[in-house]
């Protein structure tokens, strides 16, 4: 497992083919204190993917990142798919919550393991409650922080991934309500992908720290 490295490696923003498509409230709560208001969230429009399948040609903008690490081309390639899933992920939990819970459409694509319980968790509860989300679940400063690569299966590759998001630029409110005022505050998330059958999810998200680090 590489867990750090002699020199920074800075990855310019490409475009990345081959998407997948998921993210998850729980992902999101399973921050810390376990708040679906503690988590980012997001008003990006409600796009519906086309399919579940993750063998669907899209084009999708890999966001720069930093690391520490030395990435050979394997490793390379590896965060290229996490970062896919990562960028998926978000957006499937700005629809998720975005529509109070009722578009659960495709959340496997990106979303498994914890990941995907929480968001189904979180969208029942949002949907009971008559809440949504209001505003935005974003993402920025994004650090790959370790990567491991197993020689026996891909299924038990991981990257971890750490990002800041401003935690103010969202509200879980009651449906009708748009989003309130709220002092300016930012979190540090550290989210994990790893291989489900071939394909890059995120099976875990929780809180690293209380402001962008």
């Amino acid at each position: 497992m590489r867990t750090g490295s002699s020199r920074p490696h800075r990855r310019p923003a490409q475009i990345f083919i081959a998407v997948f498509s998921a993210l998850s409230l729980a992902a999101v709560v399973g921050c810390a204190d376990n708040s679906p208001v503690a988590a980012p969230t997001s008003t990006l429009p409600a796009e519906q993917p086309d399919t579940a399948s993750t063998d669907d040609s899209a084009e999708v903008a890999i966001p720069e990142y930093e690391t520490d690490l030395d990435l050979d081309n394997e490793e390379k390639k590896a965060v290229d798919g996490a970062l896919v899933a990562f960028v998926g992920y978000i957006d499937t939990i700005n629809r998720v919550f975005s529509s109070g819970g009722k578009d659960l459409n495709d959340i496997e694509t990106y979303a498994a393991a914890d990941s995907l319980d929480s968001l189904r968790q979180s969208a029942n509860d949002l949907e009971k409650d008559s809440k949504y989300m209001a505003g935005e679940y974003d993402y920025y400063n994004v650090r790959v922080q370790s990567i491991a690569i197993s020689a026996d299966s891909s299924d038990k590759d991981s990257v971890k991934i750490l990002f800041c998001s401003h935690d103010s630029k969202h509200a879980v409110v009651g449906k009708g309500k748009t989003m309130p005022s709220q002092p300016k505050t930012s979190l540090t998330i550290l989210q994990t992908a790893s291989k489900h059958n071939g394909d890059w999810k995120i099976s875990n998200q929780e809180l690293w720290s209380k402001k962008c680090e």
